[in-house]
């Protein structure tokens, strides 16, 4: 059997379809359990969460339930500071024993340290033991140095109306152990971020520069974290994901806050074991890996016995539908070459290959329209469409270019600011149909003054401006505005009137007065103000001692004119007299 051959090809393309079927599914089946496990862990990992904010809140109400039990006395009364002070000489090692409370301190005087038994942890500051006397309700902390503890400071009123306030450290060991018998997953906390061990080097991981401080099941978790600890530069948070090894099983490790969202305070740090997790995956893709190879080969059996005879006529109709979107119609069509029958006795291959050919000529048509559309659409987005010049979208990206080519580096560029001014009376005048003759011409004269390469451009209303992308002299730019002042100026017919408008123009250099788009036009745009309010029918060059907008005196009021020229008589339109200028407060 020759390799060339037609059953040879339609083996290897069926073989090869499967197997790209068969990874895709394998992948899909693949993505589809690794974003199960993705989501079970994070479900879990907000059950943590809830779960030791649970416990913490669980141990608060047990301690403010043992202070409660400590500060009565009797007939439902506080005990005051001294018969506190002789039941904790008496009781100190029972609440240790039975409540794991750390330490305990009385603070009578917030200028004098306090009475304590057990570890001599953090004291409160002076103005938090004003505060909680002052406003009646506990201060709750948890706290981590040589092992973690949750503080609770509460205040008292004594029988001899004595104000004081009583603090219980109570270590979170016993959460600890809670948390890993209703998850089933280990626990630890890691102290707050430190340069060198504290307490036990043996457990200081030097890469997230944090201690051990406690750990459920520590000597087979220990070693874990240190070899977690020492590929990687920081501690996990909680939105990370991935599973480490470890003596041949999986472990996902997370970290909490212990209090508030400092990553750089301490951290509990949640261990669990996946490793049955992994494995279902790794079970369920070799199960998917094995039925396909199955369903490989009976597909690669079935499909050559039933296309042995068609294959060669559907290759050139595949070779022929890449040609179509490439444009190359009469390509296509010279390779797709329908037998002649009779259309009744047409089978899918024949149908094929008719609808192929209606669609050669369908899309050739298509193309053609889409290539006009094109054009239309491109030039409705980028230009005016009373005026034809370029519309606000087209300068803008002209700028952007210019700004960002580094042209503006090596030449001086200006860019004019040009409103019309008193444009409101045209309309209110003559109606916006002249509004709109005159806003044509308006367009044309600017046009008829610049240079080849230069961008007139309405922005929209009666805004113009004008993008210059070098002038050689300092005063050249002058020269151009005045161009414009003078060619607008002159009156304008507009059906029996002649109309005579002024502008106002902004000029900003580039990149002089500005490097960015939102400063080239927020300064043209200050200039043109300027221009407005020394008279209109000037230009103004900006400069950093100009005020801003807002700093424009409004109290005088701008003034707005129009000049319209009025027959004298319809019998001789070319002798008409200059209209008085309205003038009409802003």
């Amino acid at each position: 059997m020759q390799l060339h051959s037609l059953r040879v090809k339609a083996s290897i393309f069926s073989l090869l379809l499967i197997v790209a079927i068969c990874l895709f599914f394998i992948l899909l089946g693949n993505g589809s359990l690794q974003s199960l496990l993705e989501k079970n862990r994070k479900n879990r990992y907000q059950t943590y969460e809830y779960q030791i904010s649970g416990l913490l809140k669980q141990s608060r109400e047990d301690l403010i339930q043992l202070t409660d039990l400590i500060v009565l006395w009797h007939n439902g009364s506080s005990a005051n500071p001294s018969v506190l002070r002789q039941l904790f000489d008496r009781q100190w090692e029972y609440l240790q024993i039975s409540w794991g409370v750390e330490s305990l301190k009385l603070y009578v005087d917030d200028r004098e340290p306090p009475i304590h038994w057990g570890e001599s942890t953090r004291r409160l500051t002076p103005a938090q033991i004003r505060e909680v006397i002052i406003s009646g309700q506990p201060l709750e902390s948890v706290r981590c140095n040589r092992i973690c503890v949750q503080s609770l400071a509460v205040p008292v009123i004594g029988n001899d109306n004595t104000d004081y306030v009583l603090q219980v450290d109570r270590s979170l060991a016993g959460e600890l152990v809670t948390f890993r018998e209703i998850t089933g997953s280990d626990i630890g906390i890691l102290s707050a971020a430190r340069n060198t061990p504290s307490f036990h080097t043996s457990d200081y991981l030097e890469n997230w520069q944090r201690e051990v401080i406690a750990l459920t099941s520590r000597e087979m978790l220990m070693p874990l974290l240190r070899q977690v600890a020492s590929g990687q530069s920081q501690v996990p948070g909680l939105r990370y994901s991935k599973s480490h090894l470890f003596e041949g099983r999986h472990f996902d490790i997370k970290t909490i806050p212990v209090s508030g969202l400092d990553r750089n305070g301490a951290q509990f740090v949640v261990v669990e074991d996946v490793s049955d997790q992994v494995g279902h995956i790794g079970d369920s893709l070799k199960l998917l890996l094995l039925f396909s190879v199955l369903g490989a080969f009976i597909f690669i059996s079935a499909v050559t016995s039933m296309l042995w005879q068609p294959i060669f006529r559907l290759r050139r109709l595949a070779e022929a539908l890449p040609l179509l979107s490439d444009g190359k119609f009469d390509a296509a069509r010279s390779l797709i070459r329908p037998v002649s029958k009779r259309i009744s006795h047409y089978d899918e291959i024949d149908v094929l290959d008719s609808t192929g050919l209606a669609v050669c000529d369908q899309l050739e048509v298509m193309k053609e329209i889409v290539s006009q559309n094109t054009a239309e659409l491109e030039r409705i987005a980028m230009y005016d469409t009373l005026t034809g010049l370029a519309n606000r979208h087209n300068i803008v990206e002209e700028l952007k270019k210019y700004l960002h080519s580094g042209d503006c580096d090596e030449s001086n560029g200006y860019l004019f600011f040009v409103d019309l001014d008193d444009f409101k009376q045209v309309n209110d005048s003559l109606g916006h149909q002249g509004g709109d003759d005159l806003l044509r011409v308006v367009a044309q004269r600017l046009v008829s003054v610049m240079r080849f390469g230069d961008i007139v451009a309405r922005l929209g209303g009666d805004e113009f401006c004008v993008f210059v992308r070098s002038l050689s002299g300092d005063g050249t730019y002058r020269a151009l505005a005045e161009k414009m002042l003078s060619i607008v100026a002159e009156p304008v017919r507009i059906g029996d009137e002649l109309v005579q408008v002024t502008l106002s123009i902004g000029i900003v250099a580039i990149p002089e007065h500005g490097k960015t788009l939102e400063a080239v036009l927020q300064k043209a745009d200050v200039a043109m103000y300027h221009a407005k309010f020394r008279g209109k029918n000037n230009y103004q060059l900006y400069s950093v001692e100009l005020p801003g907008i807002e700093q424009v005196s409004t109290g005088t009021g701008e003034t707005k004119k129009l000049e319209l020229v009025a027959d004298r008589d319809h019998g001789d339109r070319d002798h008409g007299d200059w209209v008085t200028p309205i003038k009409t407060p802003t």
